[in-house]
């Protein structure tokens, strides 16, 4: 989060009565890196009454931390933004909050509240992150900076954001995964279009995935590896026929095919979407294969180590890395 310190609060009544909440607020950035703080302005005359009081190796100390703080919002400019200020409340005039000292802080030291559907949804993260961001969203997750909340399905996940939406603070220390649910592509279902909308109009980060669920994220050789061990007897006979289906779609088709209950489930249901028209008249063989799915993929999160090259090579890395920054951003 990027926090603006007005610099009137460093000679404040706030700073007087809690002399020790403003060193506080100066530990949470050294300690939570996802932070950023300035000074505003930053030649404000406040700033050298209050420079007067403190060590040498204090001012200096500080001056690191605002050096850090600029090149971080450069690098990863945080999606969120407070003020600090010389307030007896928080005050929503305008698009950033002021809050009062104390507050702050108590805002400040919450996790970035993750909101995913399922336990696989973690996984799924944990085992998609990009090279990139690995090593920050491990140290975060790691020192639950990052807190992963499952939800139980997408209207579980709306119901959720209903009540967490009544207080705007927890606004800004939230952020949603939404499965699309999508049977082509750019058409998320409604319930999932639902959600998202709730997550605009509130200002709440979030990603909706393109693809229909996490288990289409799951790279072909990765389905491979975790079939050949699931099913290793009947691998030939019984599933080998259904992956080279499976390998035969388009990409469409395979990002929006029901990975877990095939084409059946949804013909059951709804309807197949028109993407399989083509499959089921042209390639009837193939879409017999596919009638019936491959069960709990999801295990491979769980279970496998994905390479890097095979997301890669499937086409997803521009979507993990845009997932994976709105995330970072928004802690």
């Amino acid at each position: 989060m990027r926090v603006v310190l007005e610099a009137a609060l460093l000679v404040s009544n706030q700073v007087k009565l809690h002399p020790l909440a403003l060193h506080a607020l100066f530990n949470l950035f050294f300690e939570k890196k996802c932070h950023t703080l300035e000074i505003d302005p930053p030649d404000a005359p406040e700033i050298d009454t209050w420079r007067a009081g403190l060590r040498e190796s204090d001012w200096d100390e500080m001056e690191l931390l605002l050096d850090e703080s600029t090149q971080r919002q450069l690098r990863d400019p945080p999606v969120n933004v407070i003020r600090v200020a010389d307030v007896p409340a928080v005050q929503w005039v305008g698009d950033v909050p002021r809050f009062p000292l104390q507050e702050a802080i108590s805002l400040l030291h919450k996790p970035l509240r993750v909101l995913i559907e399922g336990v696989n949804d973690e996984r799924f993260l944990q085992s998609a992150v990009p090279h990139f961001y690995r090593s920050r969203f491990e140290d975060w997750s790691s020192r639950e900076f990052l807190k992963f909340e499952f939800r139980g399905g997408l209207p579980n996940l709306e119901l959720t954001l209903g009540q967490e939406l009544r207080v705007r603070e927890r606004r800004l220390r939230l952020f949603a995964m939404i499965d699309s649910d999508a049977r082509k592509r750019g058409e998320p279902s409604l319930k999932s279009r639902d959600v998202a909308r709730t997550c605009g109009r509130a200002k709440v980060a979030h990603h909706q995935l393109k693809r229909r669920a996490i288990e289409n994220y799951l790279p072909e050789p990765a389905l491979e590896q975790w079939l050949k061990r699931k099913h290793a007897r009947e691998f030939d006979t019984a599933w080998l026929p259904r992956l080279k289906a499976f390998r035969a779609l388009s990409d469409e088709q395979r990002h929006h095919y029901n990975m877990r209950a095939g084409l059946k489930k949804d013909r059951d249901g709804t309807g197949l979407a028109d993407i399989f028209e083509t499959l089921v008249t042209h390639k009837p063989d193939d879409a017999r294969h596919l009638e019936e799915g491959f069960g709990e993929v999801a295990e491979s999160f769980h279970e496998d180590s994905i390479p890097e090259a095979w997301r890669i090579k499937d086409g997803q890395s521009d979507e993990l890395m845009d997932l994976f920054e709105k995330m970072l951003r928004a802690a």
